[in-house]
């Protein structure tokens, strides 16, 4: 019996860490963003089983925002964004809709089926059975529609089109820096790359350092879960706030 025991708590420390590394992993395999396998669904199609990577990037006809990105960004959405009296820079739902921000809420929004891709295997996906999600299977999704299945709406990833109560994107820093520096850290312009603080600084995204933008990927890297909720770096002591905010 003692043996008995002792072995299914191993089985349990085994299973519990196992879990864990699929939620907390440096890379996309096994992550939640692996769509092939990930802890939210699973992936039945034979056309496009195994294939990480195809749900965001594709090798041949992809699209330009983000590197070969193989979804179309949402369009049509109204999204309700954030506003108090103390705010520095505005923007508008239609700047979400068409910027790097826009392609992490093709999927975070809610409005456009996961399986909606510009490509796999040379053609725009349709397939009959993608997803099955708790043992549920999917329903069929065309390459430019969206669906009532294979759509997030719920738990902490799911956005929704109201963004009242998330931090604005799509800002152009150096407004909000400019309308009030003493609250604000001065950027970086290194190269190509701008970016805001000076310890494990997070990157604006535009052109040139006069118009570039905060957007999610300022504070998340889809590539890597190693910290949690895809921060790209620990939020201990508030570090990713005091990266931008002078508190």
């Amino acid at each position: 019996m003692k043996k008995t025991l002792t072995m299914a708590g191993i089985a349990l420390v085994a299973i519990t860490s196992a879990a864990s590394a699929q939620v907390l992993s440096p890379v996309i395999a096994g992550g939640p963003h692996d769509l092939t396998s990930g802890s939210a669904l699973r992936n039945t199609n034979t056309s496009i089983a195994g294939q990480t990577c195809v749900f965001c990037h594709t090798p041949h006809g992809g699209a330009n925002l983000i590197p070969l990105w193989n979804r179309s960004n949402p369009t049509g959405t109204t999204y309700q964004l954030y506003t108090s009296s103390t705010t520095d820079a505005t923007t508008t739902g239609t700047a979400i809709a068409a910027s790097v921000s826009g392609a992490c809420m093709s999927c975070h929004d809610g409005t456009m089926a996961m399986d909606v891709l510009l490509n796999v295997n040379g053609l725009p996906f349709t397939p009959a059975v993608a997803f099955t999600r708790q043992g549920s299977a999917k329903a069929t999704y065309s390459s430019t529609g969206g669906g009532t299945s294979n759509l997030m709406s719920g738990g902490l990833p799911y956005l929704g089109a109201d963004l009242r109560n998330d931090h604005p994107v799509t800002i152009v820093y150096e407004t909000a820096r400019a309308a009030t520096p003493t609250e604000y850290v001065t950027q970086v312009a290194s190269g190509p790359k701008i970016t805001v603080g000076t310890s494990n600084p997070l990157p604006l995204f535009g052109a040139s350092a006069g118009t570039a933008t905060v957007e999610c990927a300022s504070c998340h890297n889809a590539h890597n879960n190693s910290l949690g909720n895809f921060l790209r770096k620990s939020n201990a002591g508030s570090a990713i706030c005091t990266a931008c905010h002078i508190k």
